[in-house]
């Protein structure tokens, strides 16, 4: 086979993982008797003293200046068996259009960074590649596996969307007999997205065991980082000294982009040098990376500070042995070869006139006929999806994956007529999203984390949610005529004066505190959602939801009813704020659902908010005490400050709720509560989640 590749660098890998991926690849694919020609554009930042491959022994090598210079190539590429355009290309649209319009042969497209690229591609930003070029690929090729793959081809219209993991040369990455210099490292160039977990990963612990050492190489970082002195500096490392810094590591951290984190399946190429090195890793956690290693047998996890320090105190070489055992088993550049010449030879028997219509996306007669869920793969983003499937409705599931989980989608992926897609509300909605307007028929906003600890994290983002992604959801309504309910909460009611609560109260809201983000948050998009009302843009429905809880909350939330039960679950001491004395009305989720599926589906008029709630009110320290009652064995209290503006006493009046809906709940705390226990305690072992694990995500 005759191969060309136009990629973003195969001579220096200094700040890039393409250049070393590509060598790995193409020298087994060169291996297997195939001819390789690589293309690449001759950029300032990659020439010079940054080139650290001259003269490659498996492929030709050869750059150009210009686009126009590329006109040169022409003829070998409409000769070739098979074109393939790397992402992060300069010009990478007008190479693609060069290529899709000259190439006799296979096109394909081999993107290195998916999670980014359609997060670009949402936002109508990314410079290499558009909707357009992608069903004029015969095959787009994927660093990202997973779910990700059925979006390429059923939204996006790939003929053939297929995972093309990383490559490592295992000739070069190999165990070196060295002394042991660092107990914990990590190699990687500087991103703001993954500096967070490098902090709490590395330099915390480095911080707190001063007795071992570290190391971070990688090029970019900032002058402003305060190094432990104990942590090592390694500006840059070319690829030829990879496989002694991993050697010389007891142990090496996997660090994953936020993208990709999201996404799931996305391994980093130093996840396999440091395997074939037979270093012991420690990475953070993302759907699918099960599917490459098992935990705790050939790779360890962690989330926290603390689990990344007991990863350093164990002997874990039996770890990286196994995971190079794994690596040789499927994970290798060999390997990796022989798919791509399979995916090739995929594409090139498929007729010609039939590659880039074998797959167009969703196509359909029937008008409003999609029901899109924001923030759907959330808490209880997640049961309202499916509450509506079982209705036999088409469920559109929009989420940006930033506090929720794929998880709680678990048991919805395979069923008809639900679609997930990843985006942001606060970027401009995914084209899939958009192209599709005249087909939803009503509209969920839940798109807003709702915890505390959750929305104060990233305060401008949250209050960002809830007035730019609203206005985006109640636009994309007004476009398609589609009935909106925003989901508010009874946070708009601050530390109330009134109680019970009903919803003509104006609230004592704290408007500069730390919770302001989301309790403004959402005051203002309810003001937003009934101004599209009164100008007759939009037929709206407000729910104010009051303490909600039940299976799929997440383990370290922050709210009261997950953190005793994970806390009881761990054998912990059950953590109060406050003297206990505080009140709070807790609705099951399913109770809570029932509820907005009939203010949804109601004939109000839309121009006043109903509270959703249930109106059994508890002390918090009398429902520490149910928890602990869970657990059949004697569970000690803590008492903790109260944090700032948290509200001294909520309930609600559902008088309202009553009468035009017709709803009130119907499961009691009791029972409530041991269903969500039993599903706290069945998730937490599916997860294989060890003593240690637990008892960090109870503190």
């Amino acid at each position: 086979m005759k191969l060309i590749v136009l990629g973003l660098s195969l001579g220096s890998s200094w700040g890039n993982g393409h250049a070393t991926t590509f060598r790995a690849l193409l020298r087994a694919f060169a291996a297997r008797g195939h001819d390789v020609l690589f293309l690449e554009r001759e950029v300032p930042w990659y020439a010079g003293a940054h080139r650290d491959l001259i003269d490659p022994d498996f492929c030709r090598l050869e750059y150009y200046r210009t686009l126009a210079d590329l006109d040169a190539w022409r003829d070998a590429i409409a000769e070739a068996d098979a074109v393939m355009v790397g992402s992060y290309v300069p010009d990478g649209i007008a190479v693609g259009q060069f290529v899709q319009a000259t190439a006799q042969g296979v096109t394909a497209f081999y993107d290195i960074d998916t999670p980014v690229t359609l997060a670009k591609l949402g936002r109508g930003d990314c410079d290499y590649l558009t909707h357009a070029l992608i069903p004029g690929y015969d095959v787009y090729l994927s660093f990202t596996g997973g779910p990700t793959l059925d979006r390429l081809e059923r939204d996006l219209g790939s003929p053939a969307a297929r995972a093309l993991y990383c490559s490592v040369d295992t000739d070069a990455y190999r165990p070196l007999d060295v002394p042991k210099r660092w107990d914990l490292t990590y190699l990687g160039t500087y991103s703001p997205d993954r500096q967070p977990t490098l902090e709490k990963l590395l330099l915390e612990p480095a911080r707190r065991c001063p007795d071992k050492r570290f190391a971070v190489a990688g090029p970019q970082y900032p002058e402003t980082i305060d190094w432990p002195a104990n942590v090592e500096r390694i500006e840059h490392l070319p690829p030829a000294e990879h496989p002694g810094f991993y050697s010389a590591s007891r142990m090496t951290l996997n660090v994953t982009r936020a993208d990709m984190i999201a996404t799931g399946w996305s391994p980093s190429v130093r996840l396999f040098e440091a395997a074939a090195c037979g270093t012991p890793i420690l990475s953070d956690r993302w759907e699918g990376i099960d599917s490459l290693f098992v935990p705790g047998d050939e790779i360890l996890l962690a989330e926290t500070s603390e689990e990344a320090i007991a990863a350093l105190h164990r002997d874990a070489e039996a770890i990286g042995t196994a995971a190079r055992r794994r690596l040789f088993e499927g994970h290798d550049a060999t390997h990796r070869a022989a798919e791509l010449e399979a995916h090739l030879n995929e594409a090139q028997a498929r007729p010609r006139d039939t590659r880039q219509e074998s797959n167009a996306p969703m196509q359909t007669k029937d008008e409003k006929t999609l029901i899109l869920v924001a923030g759907g793969a959330g808490f209880i983003g997640s049961h309202l999806c499916a509450e509506l499937l079982d209705r036999g409705e088409q469920v559109v599931c929009l989420d940006n994956l930033q506090t929720s989980n794929l998880a709680n989608l678990e048991a919805l992926q395979g069923r008809a007529g639900f679609e997930f897609v990843l985006g942001d509300i606060v970027e401009e909605l995914p084209a899939t999203i958009r192209e599709r307007a005249h087909r939803f028929k009503q509209i969920y906003n839940l798109a807003c984390a709702a915890s505390p600890p959750q929305y104060q994290v990233d305060p401008e983002h949250t209050m960002l949610t809830n007035v730019v992604g609203t206005d985006r959801l109640l636009r994309l309504a007004s476009e398609a005529g589609a009935r909106f309910l925003l989901t508010s909460t009874s946070e708009v009611y601050g530390d109330p004066e009134m109680h019970p609560q009903r919803e003509e109260y104006r609230g004592w809201v704290n408007c500069t505190g730390p919770r302001a983000c989301y309790d403004e948050g959402k005051r203002a998009a309810e003001a937003l959602t009934y101004d599209f009302c009164r100008t007759g843009r939009a037929e709206v429905r407000v729910a104010r939801i009051f303490n909600t809880y039940g299976p799929h909350m997440h383990f370290d939330d922050g709210r009261v009813v997950s953190n005793l039960i994970v806390q009881a679950l761990s054998g912990k001491p059950l953590t109060l704020y406050g003297d206990g004395n505080q009140t709070r009305s807790f609705c099951y989720v399913s109770d809570l659902v029932r509820g907005l599926t009939l203010l949804m589906n109601s004939d109000i008029t839309g121009m006043e908010p109903i509270n959703l709630g249930n109106p059994h009110e508890i002390t918090v320290g009398d429902l520490a005490e149910q928890v602990a009652r869970l657990t059949g064995a004697e569970t000690a209290i803590e008492y903790h400050p109260l944090p700032t503006d948290d509200p001294r006493r909520r309930k609600p009046d559902i008088s309202r709720a009553r009468a035009v809906l017709g709803w009130e709940p119907s499961v009691p705390l009791a029972v409530g509560l041991e269903r969500s226990f039993a599903w706290f305690a069945r998730a937490l072992g599916a997860q294989g989640t060890d003593r240690a694990l637990l008892e960090a995500a109870a503190e």
